[in-house]
C-alpha cells in the first residue's frame, strides 16, 4: 500500500512547478490525473527529446500520471470538469491568478463543488498584493527576490542559479501543503483553498541572506564559490583542479590546521572564531591553497576525509549521475520502456517502486466515464484522510 493510495488528484497546471507537485504526489501513490487543454502542456515542446520525439522534460515531471484532454472554454467540458472537482481529494492549478475564476471556477465554487477539496494554485506573486497580476518565471523571481543578486562570482555580479529554483520551491512547498491540508481534513472534515507563489517561496529560503540584511548595514553581494559568513567554507584549486572544503565551527578548523600541518592558524587572531575567519575568509583561502598547491585532488580529499575534516570534489552534472553514491541510492532509475530518469529526492515505505511513463496527450480520456460514474467525494465519510 502507498503512501496517498485512494487520494485523486487533478492536475490541470504546466510545465514545471505544478506538474512537479502533481509527481511528487504520485510518486507517493496518489491517482494524478493530468487535465491538458487541446494545446498540451507547453512542456511537451521543450526539449531533448527522446527518439520517439518525447519531451525529457515533460517526461521527467508527468511521470505516474493518468491523462486527460478537456477545454474548459467547452461547456460541456466544464461541466464534466466539475464533475470531476466533485469526485477528487485535490487540484493543482498554476495559472495567473484570475484565469480559473473567469473560466467558472474561483476558490468558492471549487470548494462548494467539493467541500472536502484541497485546491492549491501556484503563481508568480501570489493572489493578493500589487503584484498578483503579473506573470512570473523562475528568471524573474530569481531576480526581485534577491536571490540572483547574492549568486555569482565573488563581488558579483548577480546571475541566475543553474536550474529553476523559482519553479522547484514552490512546486515543494505546495506538496507539503496539500499533505497538511489532508492531514487537516481528516480531522475537520473540510478542505481548504492554498495560495502559494513562486516569489513567497524563494524570499522565504534566503535565510542567513536575509538576516543578514534584517540585522547588519553589511553589504550583501555575491560570493562565488565561498559562503559569504562562514570559513573555510567553498572551493580550493589544489594541484590539478578544485576542491570543496566545509569548515564551520573550532572543532573543525582545528582538525584542517593538523592535517595540513599549519599549527601556527590557531594561534592567529584571524582566525580565532568562525566570524573571524569569514571575515578574513580571502586571505585563509590564499593560504590554504598554498598548503595544497603540490597535492592532487584525490590525495587532498583522502587526506581531509581522514581528519574529519567536510570535503568533496567539484563534480559535473554526468560525473554526478554516474557517480556509485548516486547510483547506489537509487536516483537515476530506469522506467519499464527503459527511459532514463531521476528519482524523487525522498523515498519512504509508501512510495511507488515502479515509474508509469507520462501520459500521451488524451491517453486515458476513456476512463472519463468510470470516474464520473463514482460518488462525489463529499459522500465519503468523515475522518478519512
Amino acid at each position: 500500500m502507498t503512501a496517498l493510495d485512494g487520494v485523486r488528484v487533478l492536475d490541470m497546471s504546466r510545465v514545471l512547478a505544478g506538474p512537479l507537485c502533481g509527481r511528487i504526489l504520485a510518486d507517493l501513490g496518489a491517482e494524478v490525473i493530468k487535465v491538458e487543454s487541446p494545446a498540451g502542456d507547453d512542456a511537451r515542446l521543450f526539449g531533448p527529446f527522446t527518439d520517439a520525439g518525447d519531451s525529457t522534460f515533460h517526461r521527467l515531471l508527468n511521470r505516474g500520471k493518468f491523462g486527460i484532454t478537456l477545454d474548459l472554454k467547452d461547456p460541456a467540458d466544464r461541466e464534466r470538469f466539475a464533475q470531476l472537482v466533485a469526485r477528487s481529494d485535490v487540484l493543482i492549478e498554476n495559472f495567473r491568478p484570475g484565469v480559473l475564476d473567469r473560466l467558472g471556477f474561483p476558490p468558492d465554487e471549487l470548494l462548494r463543488l467539493n467541500p472536502r477539496l484541497v485546491a492549491v494554485a501556484i503563481s508568480g506573486f501570489g493572489r493578493t498584493g500589487p503584484l498578483a497580476d503579473r506573470p512570473a518565471y523562475d528568471l524573474i523571481v530569481q531576480a526581485m527576490s534577491g536571490l540572483m543578486s547574492v549568486t555569482g562570482p565573488d563581488g558579483g555580479p548577480g546571475v541566475r542559479v543553474g536550474i529553476s529554483v523559482g519553479d522547484v520551491v514552490p512546486a515543494l512547498y505546495a506538496a507539503v501543503a496539500v499533505l497538511s491540508a489532508l492531514h487537516q481534513r481528516g480531522e475537520s472534515g473540510g478542505g481548504q483553498h492554498i495560495d502559494v507563489s513562486m516569489f513567497d517561496g524563494l524570499v522565504s529560503v534566503l535565510e542567513s541572506v536575509a538576516m543578514r540584511a534584517l540585522h547588519t548595514d553589511e553589504e550583501i553581494s555575491p560570493s562565488g564559490g565561498h559562503h559569504a559568513i562562514s570559513a573555510p567554507y567553498g572551493t580550493f584549486a589544489v594541484k590539478d583542479g578544485t576542491i570543496t572544503i566545509a569548515v564551520a565551527s573550532d572543532a573543525l578548523f582545528a582538525r584542517l590546521a593538523d592535517v595540513l600541518d599549519r599549527p601556527g592558524w590557531l594561534a592567529d587572531d584571524r582566525y580565532a572564531s568562525d566570524a573571524e575567519r569569514g571575515r578574513n575568509r580571502v586571505a585563509l583561502q590564499h593560504e590554504i591553497e598554498a598548503a595544497l598547491a603540490d597535492v592532487t585532488h584525490e590525495e587532498a580529499l583522502e587526506r581531509l576525509a581522514a581528519a574529519g575534516v567536510p570535503c568533496g570534489p567539484v563534480l559535473g552534472v554526468r560525473e554526478a549521475l554516474s557517480h556509485p553514491h548516486t547510483l547506489a541510492r537509487g536516483l537515476v532509475v530506469d522506467e519499464p520502456d527503459g527511459f532514463r530518469t531521476l528519482a524523487g529526492g525522498v523515498r519512504t515505505t509508501g512510495t511507488v517502486g515502479e515509474f508509469r511513463p507520462a501520459p500521451a496527450p488524451g491517453e486515458h480520456d476513456h476512463l472519463l466515464a468510470r470516474w464520473l460514474a463514482e460518488e462525489p467525494r463529499a459522500a465519503v465519510r468523515e475522518g478519512s484522510p
